[in-house]
Order: C-alpha cells, then structure tokens, then sequence
C-alpha cells in the first residue's frame, strides 16, 4: 500500500438477484470512491494506468431464502505484481490486501442499508492499513 497514487475502482458483476434487491454495480462504486475521495485519496479512472495499475476491488455474492438475504461482501486491492529475485516475471493481477469481511444476513428490504455499512466498514479498513503505511 505504499508509495500509492491512488486507486481505481473496480466491482465484479452482481447477480441479477442482487440488482432486483437494489444492488447496482454503479451504486457500489460511486459510494467506495466518495469514501475514498473523502480520505483525501486520488480515486483513478478507467484510463488511468500507473505503475501496478492499483485498484481496490469489489465482490459481493447474494443468497435468499425465507425472506431473508446473505451477502457476502469482500473488498480486496489488487495490482500488478512481479517476483524480487526475478523482476522479468510478472503476474497480470496479485491480491496484496483484503478487508476482514462478514456476511450480511438481513430481511430482503434491508439489504442495500446492511452493505453500505460493511462496505463503508471494509473500505475505512483500507484506508486505515494505507495511512499506517503512508
């Protein structure tokens, strides 16, 4: 996390089950960049590529049954990633940080309320671990 520029925002497709609950892609994002721009951290665009090309990532896998939902939230970052004793080898994408998260289990109409804390939650854990490090 360190030397960071900033990041870019990137969220794995929803179910359709998730998006008939309120769930959207754009929702997810916009509210992780509005945290991330209000820690005073520069949130990148799609056509910004610098080195590592960072980006937190967004996953979030909903299940239903008996009126109520689970959602299982993880935010992780993820950049580029080459082995030390050989810089020549390089991954497309290494995982270098993931949020503790927790499953969401909550009444169908609660659902949108319920990740927007944890997601607020898991991404306030990244901002917190990139400051210690800053």
């Amino acid at each position: 996390l360190k030397d960071l520029d900033g990041v870019r925002v990137a969220v794995e497709p929803l179910s359709a089950r998730a998006i008939v609950l309120g769930l959207t892609e754009g929702m997810l994002k916009s509210r992780v960049e509005a945290q991330v721009r209000e820690a005073r951290m520069r949130v990148l665009g799609q056509g910004d590529f610098p080195t590592g090309d960072p980006h937190l990532r967004l996953s979030a896998a909903v299940a239903e049954r008996d009126g109520l939902v689970a959602c299982a939230l993880q935010v992780a970052f993820v950049q580029i990633v080459f082995m030390r004793r050989d810089p020549s080898v390089t991954f497309n994408r290494g995982q270098t940080w993931k949020a503790d998260a927790e499953v969401v289990l909550v009444p169908g109409p609660e659902l949108v309320a319920a990740v927007t804390t944890e997601l607020r939650r898991q991404v306030g854990q990244f901002l917190e671990d990139y400051r210690a490090v800053s």
